[in-house]
């Protein structure tokens, strides 16, 4: 379990290259829209699926108050 600020930067680290990874592929996909759209999706959703099972324990850099 990776949690904290080493989670934080892995989840901006794997956002920003999720991003990286789109714009270079958009130029291809130009015509199939679709296909870029379902591939953000899938990649959040792996990233969605790490948080939720707990592998990775974010503070989302301090943003939201402490939980009770």
């Amino acid at each position: 379990m990776i949690k904290g600020i080493y989670a934080d930067c892995i989840v901006g680290a794997y956002l920003l290259g999720t991003l990286f990874l789109r714009f270079m592929v958009e130029g291809s996909l130009q015509s199939h829209p679709i296909v870029s759209i379902a591939l953000g999706l899938v990649m959040l959703l792996l990233l969605w699926a790490m948080i939720k099972i707990r592998f990775l324990r974010p503070n989302y850099f301090g943003l939201l108050g402490k939980k009770k």
